[in-house]
């Protein structure tokens, strides 16, 4: 991915780059605790009966953790984003949760997965539009590309209807719209980390309380909490992994751009596959190993056309102050003696 399309750090670019790398790193591998925290709550301890409850805990613990950690703050700096762009990202948020989840019930697997990859077309698009990003081929046919590879090793069974569609196809948008305002609230006003999460997060939810006692069975709770003392533990590492993912979320929106972070969410997919086929005998064909390797070939390929894009503005916004330089630097020996000067 690239490392190096932040405009907002301070950092030298080789410092910066190693943040961004650290932090992408990170976010991969609490996906991925996150995933096998989760499937073994699911199945070995029988959490199956409350998803909702368990993206609410994951949340919570969010707050809670955003607010101990930037609590030495000073208060008057945070919130500095308008209220409305607060309601934005948290509606977006929770929208683009049950949207996907809707779709997942209402498409098949394939069909859920496929128009998944929507994301990348809407934040390519919504980059243009509203952060003023160019279109560039090269970087359209890679993700193109991408997408290709990620549809071999992950698409099967599709089928369409109009309802399943619907939620298929409005659930992206939301995601991209969610991965839009991060970024321009992280921009335009400097809200980051935990600072955004403690921001977004109690809002979040709040929305998603109400959810729990439509889409979940939590009159089971009680017997499950008094028998379950390990899926307990397992349940706490699973909010402590899902507070990692939220701030690396953020941070690496904020260090290099809302597209490459959903470059990175498909990186995600190749790495779970690989850890379902490593720690859960999942079965690896060759189509889905062929699928994979055409999808990181095309995040490679996206890494190089973006560092070298951003090596090249750095060339030219070096260049131009040189050029700025050169020309004061004449000025002002025109003022100390203009007969230096010959036309």
């Amino acid at each position: 991915m690239s490392v190096t399309e932040s405009t907002e750090s301070t950092a030298s670019p080789p410092a910066g780059r190693t943040l961004a790398c650290v932090l992408m790193a990170m976010n991969v591998f609490m996906t991925v605790g996150i995933v096998i925290a989760n499937k073994t709550l699911f199945t070995m301890y029988n959490f199956y009966f409350a998803p909702t409850l368990l993206l609410t805990l994951h949340q919570a613990t969010c707050s809670l953790g955003a607010h101990i950690s930037d609590s030495s703050r000073n208060k008057s700096e945070a919130n500095k984003a308008p209220a409305v762009f607060i309601a934005a990202i948290v509606l977006t948020r929770t929208a683009s949760n049950a949207l996907a989840n809707l779709s997942l019930k209402f498409n098949t697997v394939g069909t859920y997965q496929l128009l998944k990859m929507l994301n990348i077309p809407f934040v390519f698009v919504g980059e243009w539009i509203f952060l003023n990003q160019p279109l560039k081929v090269s970087i359209a046919i890679t993700l193109t590309v991408l997408c290709a590879g990620v549809g071999i090793a992950t698409v099967g069974d599709i089928s369409f209807s109009i309802v399943g569609t619907i939620f298929g196809c409005t659930s992206p948008v939301a995601a991209a719209a969610n991965a839009l305002l991060v970024k321009h609230v992280q921009s335009a006003y400097g809200l980051k980390g935990n600072e955004l999460l403690k921001s977004i997060t109690p809002w979040i939810v709040l929305t998603q309380i109400g959810l729990i006692f439509v889409t979940d069975d939590i009159t089971q709770l009680p017997h499950w909490l008094e028998t379950e003392t390990t899926g307990i533990l397992v349940l706490a590492l699973s909010c402590l992994l899902a507070w990692g993912l939220e701030w690396s979320y953020v941070s690496v929106v904020d260090c290099t751009s809302a597209m490459t972070m959903q470059v990175l969410g498909h990186v995600k997919t190749v790495w779970i596959i690989v850890t379902g086929y490593l720690l859960f005998a999942s079965p690896l064909s060759t189509r889905t190993a062929y699928g994979m390797s055409l999808a990181m070939a095309a995040v490679g390929l996206y890494t190089y056309l973006k560092n070298a894009s951003a090596a090249t503005k750095v060339a030219e916004d070096n260049a131009g102050e040189s050029a700025a330089l050169t020309k004061n630097d004449t000025l002002c020996e025109f003022a100390e003696d203009p007969k230096k000067i010959v036309a």
